[in-house]
Order: structure tokens, then sequence, then C-alpha cells
């Protein structure tokens, strides 16, 4: 195949994927075999060169790399060198290159290397290692053609990055980090409709709320929505689905789990909101609120019943002084 045409194929197979970690996995896997490599890894890293995301492979099987190894190598390895200098590097023997960290990962020994910034828009988004149990396995002209690949990956990785980004805004509330009210109700609608019962459901209100965005401004409003949301999501129990529902009311599904349950994981969530105040910026501000629960044992029904049921129940706490839990 010419270079022209295994390039085109390369880019074709790239292009036609959205989801970040099979761009990754297909850039590295074609990269390897391109090159008869015994190794690879593809590090995407930030503005300072620190790993945000890693896929590695040895003998065309996935591996999970070791992350103190990673990081001693971006630190001061071949790779720091590849990032700063925004350069490709050659090593053809690793036991004489004090370039490289002499690292044996899973037993085999990388006795040649090639080391490729993956550049994009005048930014490094990664870094492309191969290796070689042979010296001098890596000539000029295929770490030309390396380059060429991995400028075409580096469109493919920007691609998956920003519908990414897109999908995430789509269904994240830009404020708190949590799945927005849409979000929430398709996943929550998904694990209804799966039968797994009993499943309980909590609506979560902050009380006064309107007196602090009233009093004290939005921003000290918005910083205790964020706060909140912090609290609510460390204290709830693994599986458990959290959402901003609007405002300042959120709402929670916890799949397969009793009233008994579903009570004691909420009033978890109201103690750690009240146990203390929230900072906004100079303010500390004494923060409580209101939950209810409705929990669903038989195989059909409908959601939104179940919805409705834990938003009366928060009424209920409501009407009852607030910082609360009722259920029912």
């Amino acid at each position: 195949m010419g270079v022209v045409r295994l390039l085109l194929d390369i880019t074709t197979a790239l292009t036609s994927l959205l989801d970040l970690d099979q761009v990754l996995g297909e850039m590295l896997t074609r990269s390897v075999r391109l090159a008869a490599a015994t190794a690879g890894t593809i590090i995407l890293v930030d503005e300072r060169g620190r790993a945000q995301r890693k896929i590695a492979v040895r003998n065309d099987k996935p591996y999970e790399a070791d992350e103190l190894i990673l990081s001693r190598v971006l630190e001061r390895g071949l790779a720091r060198e590849v990032f700063l200098t925004g350069v490709p590097a050659k090593v053809d023997d690793t036991q004489l290159d004090p370039r490289w960290l002499r690292i044996d990962n899973n037993g085999q020994s990388s006795r040649s290397a090639v080391c490729l910034p993956v550049w994009r828009r005048r930014r490094i988004l990664g870094i492309l290692t191969l290796t070689h149990s042979r010296t001098h396995h890596f000539t000029d002209d295929l770490l030309e053609l390396l380059e060429a690949v991995a400028g075409q990956a580096a469109i493919a990785i920007e691609n998956a990055q920003l519908f990414g980004e897109v999908q995430r805004l789509a269904t994240t509330d830009a404020l708190t980090g949590l799945a927005n009210r849409r979000h929430f109700l398709e996943r929550a609608e998904a694990a209804f409709a799966s039968g797994a019962r009993p499943l309980s459901v909590a609506m979560i209100d902050v009380d006064h709320f309107k007196t602090v965005n009233d009093e004290r401004g939005h921003l000290a409003g918005d910083a205790v929505l964020t706060d909140v949301a912090g609290r609510i999501r460390a204290a709830l129990p693994e599986g458990a689905l959290l959402g901003r529902f609007g405002g300042e009311e959120f709402a929670v599904l916890l799949p397969e789990t009793d009233e008994a349950a579903a009570l004691r994981a909420a009033e978890t969530v109201r103690a750690a909101v009240s146990a203390t105040p929230v900072n906004a910026g100079e303010l500390a501000l004494p923060t409580t609120v209101s939950v209810g629960v409705a929990t669903w044992h038989d195989a059909g029904g409908d959601l939104r019943e179940v919805l409705k049921r834990a938003d009366e129940r928060l009424y209920e706490a409501k009407r009852d002084g607030r910082d609360r839990v009722r259920a029912g």
C-alpha cells in the first residue's frame, strides 16, 4: 500500500470516530502496526504537560500502564523533552541514550524508541511513544510517516474532544456540574423501566434560598447551590443518580433501595448540608435542606407518580419546619 493510500485509510478510520477513547485506541493500534513496534503509549496532556488520559498496548494487547512510571516519564523522561521542544525524538539504543528512563514494563525491555508530539492549533494535545525490543528498529523515514499519522490523529482527537464537550453541555447543569433535569429524567426513566425494585426517589430543596438571593445576592446564591450540590454528591451511596431538577431543587434516584435505606441516605444528606455553614466569599451562610422520599415496589408504574409522591413529602417536610426528611 502506497504512503498516500495508507494515510488516507488511517484518516478515514480516525475521522469516522467521535468517542475519544476509540480515537486514541485506533490511532495507537495503527501506529504500532505501521511501525511494527513491540509496544506503544498515547498520553493526552494538558497545557503544562500533565497526563489527562492514556492508552497503552503491548504485543497487540491493551495493558494498564503504571501511573508512577507515566508521571516520571512526563516529568523528566524523553516524553518531557518532546513536550517542551515540540520536536520528535528517536532513540536507537535506550541503554546508551541518557534521555531514556530505563523502565522494564511487564517483564519486557525496550531497546529502541520514538516519541512524537501530537500537535493541533499550536498546542500539544498528546505524546505518542512507540518502543521495540531490538535496537535501531525505527528509521528516519518511519519517523516522518508517524508524524503524518500524528497530524491526522490530532484532528480526530480535537473533533472527539469537541463532541464530548457538546455532549457534556447538553446533559450537565452548568453551575453545579450535575446531570440537568432532562438528562436526569432520561436516566431515571431507563432505571425505572428496567424493573429493578424496590426503587426510591428523593426530592431535595434548599431551605430559605430565595432569602439568600434577595438579601445576599445571586453570587452568594450560586455559591450555596454549588456547595450544596457537592455535599449531596459526597453523601450519597454508590450507584445513586443525582441531578439538579430546577432552581434550588435537586432530585436523587436510588436504584434497588427500600424505604428504610432511602431514609438513611436522605438523613445523611440532610446532616451533611447542615453540618457547617457554606462559604460564599466573605460570608458564612448556615444552610439546610428539606427532603422528601418515595419508594416504589411494584414492577410496573410510572416514574412521574414516584416523583410526585416524593415532591409531596418534600413539601410536608417544609410545612413541618424544614431541615428534615419525610417519607411515604
